[in-house]
């Protein structure tokens, strides 16, 4: 049920829905002293890949981020073939060290079995190549997602330390992706000042699907960059990925 805050402002408005999404509660949905909020539904131009309010791409020739010409918005990557994508990323803002995070991406591919597709958090220690972001070519990141596979797959890495994949929990329809339809992937993190295992957490559709069970290895103690991006796998010659929206909300 909604209610007015202390801003006579109703709370619906204030916090993102949290019904079916438990890591949304109480999380702002826009910049206040309280909380630093990202939106972006791209509904904006893309100039040479870059959708506008994202601070740099990775792109593999032949490869394009685009917008999608659909309703509501979109941004749609193409890679022309195998081992080829794009990735896009804004600025190093987020340090997870005792501050409540989610970030979220609605998405759909188009074949998922031959598509690598990764969310997250980077350091960006190397920016060649699109999958440099979300692999150990990279010191620290939180990356979440599916590795030329329908099941999605939770991996981290803190000052190069060994990445570490977590196993998939719970039913596996809840971690398996589907052609052509859309899913919100998400992480999240429960603001404890200490890393504790479980406080990351990833999830498809709001279900929990896995948990960060590795502390040691979760990096929390520098500021991250958010990412989305994509890699063409299976010696596909060509596939694509459309991106509905992408947010995160971030204690201050």
């Amino acid at each position: 049920m909604s209610r007015e805050n202390a801003f006579s402002i109703n709370e619906s408005v204030v916090h993102a829905r949290t019904k079916n999404y438990a890591y949304r509660a109480g999380m702002g949905m826009f910049n206040s002293a309280e909380w630093i909020a990202f939106f972006d539904d791209f509904t904006g131009d893309v100039a040479s890949n870059v959708p506008a309010g994202w601070d740099a791409a990775i792109i593999d020739t032949g490869c394009t981020v685009t917008n999608a010409g659909l309703a509501g918005g979109a941004a749609i990557f193409t890679s022309d073939a195998d081992n080829e994508g794009a990735a896009i990323y804004l600025p190093k803002s987020v340090a997870l060290n005792g501050k409540k995070f989610f970030m979220e991406c609605r998405v759909q591919m188009e074949d998922v079995s031959a598509m690598t597709f990764q969310m997250g958090l980077s350091d960006l220690t190397a920016v060649t190549n699109p999958e440099d972001i979300w692999t150990t070519t990279t010191t620290d990141y939180i990356a979440f997602g599916n590795l030329d596979a329908a099941t999605v797959s939770l991996t981290y890495d803190k000052n190069n330390g060994g990445t570490v994949t977590e196993t998939n929990t719970g039913a596996a329809a809840n971690y398996t992706l589907a052609d052509n339809t859309y899913a919100i992937l998400a992480i999240a993190y429960n603001g404890a000042s200490t890393v504790d295992n479980g406080s990351l957490k990833a999830y498809v559709n709001g279900n929990e699907v896995a948990s960060a069970l590795t502390e040691a290895q979760v990096p929390d103690d520098l500021p991250l960059a958010p990412f989305i991006g994509m890699l063409a796998g299976h010696a596909t010659t060509a596939n694509t990925a459309i991106v509905d929206y992408v947010r995160f909300a971030l204690q201050r």
